[in-house]
């Protein structure tokens, strides 16, 4: 029986650079790339509020040189954050080779880890027709959100990898030297105060109030004098 890694199926005509990194999981890889790169979660600018609109946490990557895949897992609490889809960036397939994600497996619990990883497919460039990988930085995985409690996060980045469009003497898949970091997020709790507007007709109706009150006043020191009279 043939085995299904990372969710493709046997024989959908991958090149060899491109099975050779599905096999990431399974096998060890030699390093590439003197200088180390960077893998680390961009959290929303924006205040995030509990029961508030989806938003989006970025993977990214920097100071990578010839980039073929990557996989990540990210955790978080599952009391604050309820996971809602995750796609790949554009950075991946910048230079024409050709991204394929595979499905993200999501581990349920307290914390909650996703598990998420994209592979491009060709030779590597030391053959010939082959296209390099991406370098620089950029945007690997935008993974989007909802609100459902109020608190801090963490948004813990574990077992990132990067691996070059590269195979060493072996025919193995090149990993990528690689500082991973997180991040943490704070979700308001929301519903805390009054809004604007409830806050303008609150006083629109006390205005109307003291208005009365003042007239009311005013005629009953009129009744009085003419009374006196």
């Amino acid at each position: 029986m043939k085995k299904r890694f990372w969710g493709i199926r046997p024989g959908v005509g991958l090149s060899l650079l491109g099975a050779a990194i599905i096999s990431i999981s399974v096998a060890g890889v030699a390093l590439a790339q003197t200088n180390q790169a960077r893998m680390s979660v961009e959290p929303p600018t924006e205040q995030v509020k509990k029961g508030g609109s989806d938003f989006q946490v970025n993977i990214l990557a920097g100071d990578v040189s010839n980039l073929a895949a990557f996989q990540f897992s990210l955790s978080y609490d599952s009391s604050i954050l309820k996971y809602v889809s995750v796609e790949g960036g554009s950075f991946l397939g910048s230079t024409g080779r050709e991204p394929q994600c595979l499905e993200p497996k999501l581990d349920t619990g307290n914390p909650e880890v996703l598990n998420f990883n994209c592979v491009t497919l060709g030779p590597p460039p030391s053959v010939p027709g082959g296209k390099a990988g991406a370098s620089g930085s950029g945007v690997l995985a935008t993974v989007t959100f909802s609100p459902v409690g109020g608190g801090t996060t963490a948004l813990d980045l574990k077992d990132g990898r990067l691996v070059a469009a590269e195979l060493n003497a072996k025919g193995m898949p090149v990993e990528i030297s690689t500082a991973v970091e997180g991040s943490t997020l704070d979700v308001a709790a929301g519903g805390g105060g009054l809004s604007l507007a409830v806050v303008g007709v609150v006083i629109g109706v006390l205005a109307v109030v003291v208005i009365a009150g003042l007239g009311l006043l005013v005629l009953r020191l009129r009744a009085g004098r003419s009374a006196s009279v």
